[in-house]
């Protein structure tokens, strides 16, 4: 009966779970899939549920469950709490709207159902909703460029690449990850079972395949080879080898990229277009506003209240194109001290939960080639907080392994068994 139920009923659930973790239906105005407010729907689920469980807590709490806790409650007072309130001193805005504009930061509590639910199934079936998760995601963008499904957004802002869509990209990177690490071990990166390595080699290259030629953002592929480079380490020659094998077709005939829908145009507007795009006059207005503020922090501004950064910087400001740079316009002088703090944190709440954290670390250093690109704190919650909980998950699997005279004292567990 548990099989039974956990196949039909918390399977899909789980799936589905990831889905909304990552966005997959998400309002934006990338996804031809999005779904109004089903994003804030979501948070709200978490935190109903999160406050469920600070109530429910007593003793017989798990010791994950704990420790992980304090990352959101960590995550939430510097990441959404601190720039509401500087943003309240720097520009007088509510601090109920600066709460709003940085409610990414709340997917951090996705921790909460995603371990919920990895209690209700097998390792194995986590790893395929993980995996089933990624794949619809590759295969609704997919579907989208070849206009198998037609574009749902009433309006479209993306005109100068139609055929680009963003369905739960970090979905389709962290499948990839998953799959590599499965691919390079062998094994399950939970409990060591061993694995088809073929088969996720397979779904692995889909995936990196999805991100070049349906959503098309080079920071992400970017993200994936160095996690590739990360994970494989003394294999990454014959890896890179490999790959220049398969793609010099390629470069020996241009034109088979064009016949399998690759915007060139794009892929070819490196360096120099960004150096002349939005994203440099960004970097430029940040840097001259903390000069004029004398590095003091600023927060952030919603679009809901006087029209955000815009009657400041203009309609082409975005923190969320600059990464680390967004980071120092939120923090100013403090950011010196919290991207350190906050990564030690981070480091120690993982080292209390368990200590193999080679996953973690190539992930994580992943994310740190693109974080110029991409705010790690701001917006890359959803991958923390599912590292987190595969961390967890590897942790409660190598307790239950212990013998029984090798267990730690009750107190040390806090009730973990």
């Amino acid at each position: 009966m548990t099989t039974i139920t956990s196949r039909f009923f918390f399977l899909p659930l789980l799936v589905l779970t990831f889905a909304l973790h990552f966005s997959v239906f998400g309002e934006s105005p990338h996804n031809p899939y999005g779904i109004t407010m089903v994003n804030e729907l979501y948070l709200a689920i978490c935190l109903c549920l999160t406050a469920f469980l600070i109530l429910a807590m007593a003793d017989e709490a798990s010791r994950e469950i704990r420790i992980l806790m304090y990352y959101c409650l960590y995550s939430t007072v510097v990441f959404l709490v601190l720039p509401a309130v500087f943003a309240y001193f720097t520009y007088g805005q509510p601090i109920v709207y600066g709460l709003i504009e940085e409610r990414r930061i709340l997917f951090c509590l996705g921790f909460v159902p995603l371990l919920l639910l990895s209690k209700r199934v097998s390792t194995l079936q986590f790893e395929r909703a993980l995996i089933y998760a990624a794949l619809v995601a590759a295969f609704l963008s997919w579907c989208f460029k070849f206009g198998v499904i037609p574009d749902l957004r009433d309006e479209v802002r993306s005109d100068d690449r139609p055929d680009r869509s963003s369905i739960g990209p970090f979905l389709i990177c962290f499948g990839y990850f998953y799959c590599i690490q499965i691919w390079s071990k062998g094994k399950s990166p939970i409990n060591d079972a061993k694995r088809n390595r073929n088969l996720y080699l397979v779904i692995a290259a889909v995936l990196l395949l999805t991100l070049v030629f349906a959503t098309q953002t080079r920071q992400l592929i970017v993200l994936c080879l160095a996690f590739t480079l990360f994970c494989l380490r003394a294999k990454a020659v014959i890896w890179a080898a490999s790959l220049c094998v398969l793609l010099s077709p390629f470069y020996l005939y241009p034109s088979l990229l064009e016949m399998l829908g690759l915007n060139i145009e794009f892929y070819d507007n490196t360096l120099d277009g960004i150096e002349d795009g939005v994203r440099s006059t960004t970097v430029s207005m940040i840097f001259n506003h903390l000069n004029l503020v004398n590095w003091l922090p600023s927060g952030s501004l919603s679009l809901m209240w006087q029209d955000g950064f815009i009657p400041y910087f203009g309609e082409h400001f975005f923190l969320s194109d600059v990464g680390i740079i967004g980071t120092l316009f939120r923090f100013g002088f403090l950011t010196f001290l919290i991207i350190p703090l906050s990564l030690l944190v981070y480091r120690n709440i993982a080292r209390n939960i368990g200590t193999d954290m080679q996953f973690l670390y190539s992930v994580m250093l992943a994310l740190f080639v693109i974080w110029p690109l991409n705010g790690l704190f701001e917006y890359g919650q959803p991958v923390i907080a599912t590292l987190f909980v595969i961390h967890a998950m590897k942790a409660r699997h190598l307790r239950s392994q212990e013998k029984v005279h090798e267990r730690r004292t009750y107190s040390q567990l806090q009730s973990c068994y």
